[in-house]
């Protein structure tokens, strides 16, 4: 710390201030700015943006205890200074040097992050920490914590969807939240007055939580200001939002010209009047704590030890290319367990049901949190009523908001890297939370290693319910709730995605999810949720299969990233079908009805993860068959499965004695109401059935 704060109990307030250290800080945050503002000029390095007006969220963290949380808004440079006291972060971080405490040199500068000083990873997508900074919150009271977490944005940020995502999660649950809107009165080159109309603070209070507009060009008023609301915080009154009034000395960044949009009147004016460093300065000397020229000979005093931090951040190393896939995805380890619990006949609804259960009995402070999942039902599907009936409390309704909900349970994950679950309805509206989505997947990769996403995402996903298209009704679902999904979730890196096929799947690879520190996708299709094992055409159960729905009671685990090989028949195989999801079991149907008309054998790969699939049993399949079918139910329009079947004209093109075919549902929206359109829309065993004829005539 740079600021002497010593605290009395843990649960007072900051005290008493050291009012020369806070403005030493601010000094060297503007002395870091200019340096690193001339060396983008100088063409040091590609960018830079600036920080000068904002040097007063200083004093906010001075009002904070090191244990609080921090979620940095990109001009937080003194935040960053008062909290870590690390001038070298800035500048190694800008000089891209692997030894960057922030991103090792990953993420462009003025991206704040730090695990051990509690400092969420930055993100250039505005407001994007916003959503996590509430799940944090959110864990921070269930533990009963004392700590808070601070977020921070510009005005342009209180626009954003990320930013009314937090502001409802404070509001509802009542959180441990400080939310700043460092209001500089630009965005980019676009007025305040565009992202908000009327007072930001009127708006807080209107959503139930309280406001207050703050000077923050006065850094007495600023401080004392914070020291109420963390008061007010701690003291279990709920979240408080700043609007934190300023001005912004530079441009938007090294790459806008500030005289293009803003008249030289205003600069003046803001230059003279609303520079937090001058204005804390000239009351330090006005109240006898500093004496005329003291301020300056600060300024060259820490601007030569910038210089001397330079030279040593230029002798350091910068990345290596060859480390480009560090810390991309985290595979949980598997170690083979033997399920000891009796085995007896189980749904994969039920089988769901008892791995939530599972890990709530591990886990005191695990919890699922979605649209429904707390009504004594367990969610529209009644995935959660186990755990609603021996854990109430943590079965936790949400409001009607998927960004919010994968929010907060990824927010909560970080604070102890365990895995929390969000329930989505339906694959279709998981699209509002796509960008807290993806960032969940990339923090390990930006952050170099240093922060990890835990959580599991699990929502209904393909048509209807009941069992495979192919031996029941059709499911009805139409649009919004029929949607395949996994291309959505499987091209983005460091996320991995699982489709079970069976309740035995089911159960052991949400349970090995948990164990993952990299964010989990787990699509549950809803054909599958009370499904029989699949039949032939005769109506006899494909014992291959069968074995599948047996279910073992208590704990166990599957491995993650591990196909199965099913072998229907005797003999050499001829065909080999990839699948997974419902498409498994049309497989199975397909292949038992064939071998029982041709003999001989076919072998179903179901894929169970997605991404990252199992090359190897893959290609060790088609190297034993020759012939290969990839049956998908996406629409093939840019699809998963199409994914699959390249890769697999790629890497087994001469183990092939013909082209792969290809099946998927019709290229239109998912899916059509009426019962016809919707069983033509996607394939069945028949579908498969007379594509594997025709690829054994070739």
């Amino acid at each position: 710390m740079t600021v002497n704060i010593e605290a009395t109990e843990a649960d007072t307030l900051a005290q008493p201030l050291d009012v020369i250290a806070l403005f030493r800080t601010m000094v060297t945050a503007r002395a870091i700015n200019d340096l690193l503002k001339t060396r983008k000029t100088q063409g040091r390095f590609p960018f830079y943006i600036g920080c000068a007006g904002h040097e007063g969220m200083a004093a906010v963290v001075a009002a904070l205890q090191e244990s609080d949380w921090l979620a940095l808004y990109y001009r937080d440079l003194a935040a960053w200074l008062q909290r870590t006291g690390d001038v070298y972060g800035p500048l190694r971080e800008a000089y891209s040097r692997s030894t960057g405490s922030m991103c090792s040199g990953r993420n462009m500068p003025s991206h704040y992050s730090s695990r051990s000083h509690r400092i969420l990873p930055g993100v250039s997508e505005v407001g994007g920490l916003a959503p996590f900074a509430g799940g944090i919150g959110f864990s921070l009271k269930q533990h009963a914590s004392k700590d808070l977490i601070m977020c921070s944005t510009g005005d342009g940020g209180s626009a954003t969807n990320d930013f009314s995502v937090l502001l409802r999660q404070s509001a509802v649950h009542q959180l441990p939240v400080l939310m700043v809107i460092e209001d500089n009165n630009w965005a980019i080159t676009t007025p305040s007055v565009v992202q908000y109309a009327g007072s930001l603070v009127e708006w807080a209070k209107g959503a139930g939580v309280y406001a207050e507009e703050v000077d923050g060009t006065d850094i007495m008023a600023t401080y004392e200001a914070s020291k109420r609301f963390v008061a007010r915080i701690r003291s279990g009154q709920g979240p408080v939002l700043m609007h934190l009034r300023l001005g912004l000395l530079d441009p938007h960044s090294s790459s806008t010209d500030i005289k293009s949009y803003r008249k030289k009147e205003e600069i003046a004016l803001t230059t003279e009047t609303k520079d937090p460093v001058k204005n804390f300065g000239r009351w330090l000397v006005a109240n006898g704590h500093l004496q005329e020229g003291d301020p300056e000979r600060m300024r060259k005093e820490i601007r030569s030890e910038l210089d001397r931090v330079e030279r040593e951040v230029l002798q350091e190393p910068e990345p290596d290319g060859s480390r480009v896939m560090q810390h991309v995805v985290a595979v949980p380890e598997w170690h083979e367990n033997i399920p000891r619990g009796a085995k007896r006949p189980l749904t994969m609804l039920g089988a769901i049901n008892e791995a939530l259960v599972e890990l709530a009995d591990r886990d005191p402070n695990f919890f699922v949190y979605g649209q429904d999942v707390g009504s004594p039902k367990g969610g529209v599907f009644g995935a959660t009523a186990n755990l609603v009936q021996k854990y109430p409390e943590r079965a936790i309704s949400s409001p009607l908001n998927e960004q919010l909900i994968v929010g907060l349970v990824a927010g909560a994950g970080m604070v102890d890297g365990k895995a929390r679950c969000a329930e989505i309805q339906f694959v279709d509206y998981h699209q509002s939370s796509t960008q807290t989505v993806r960032l969940a997947a990339r923090t390990s990769y930006q952050s170099f290693g240093d922060w990890y996403v835990p959580m599991i995402i699990r929502t209904k996903s393909g048509s209807g319910g009941g069992g495979p298209i192919s031996s029941s009704t059709a499911g009805g679902g139409a649009f919004g709730h029929s949607n395949a999904g996994e291309q959505w979730f499987t091209n983005i890196p460091g996320m991995i995605t699982i489709c079970p096929a069976t309740p035995f799947d089911a159960k052991g690879l949400l349970l090995q999810a948990a164990r993952s520190q990299s964010p989990v996708t787990f699509l549950e299709r809803g054909r599958l949720y009370r499904s029989e094992p699949p039949k032939d055409a005769e109506g006899n159960i494909i014992h291959q299969m069968a074995e599948y729905w047996s279910v073992p009671e208590g704990y166990y685990t599957l491995p993650i990233g591990k196909a199965r090989r099913i072998r229907i028949g005797e003999g050499p195989v001829s065909v080999a079908i990839v699948a997974w999801g419902s498409m498994t079991l049309e497989a199975c149907t397909a292949a038992a009805n064939i071998v029982k008309q041709e003999g001989g054998a076919i072998e179903v790969v179901d894929l169970r993860t997605l991404m990252p699939f199992d090359e190897a049993t893959v290609a060790a399949a088609v190297k034993e068959a020759n012939r290969v079918v990839v049956v998908t139910e996406e629409s093939d329009l840019t699809s998963y499965g199409r994914h699959v079947h390249s890769w697999i004209v790629q890497n087994c093109f001469y183990d092939l004695d013909g082209s792969p075919t290809f099946i998927s549902a019709v290229a239109a929206p998912a899916a059509p109401y009426n019962a016809p359109e919707e069983v033509a829309f996607y394939p069945t065993a028949k579908t498969i059935e007379e594509r594997i004829a025709d690829l054994l005539v070739e």
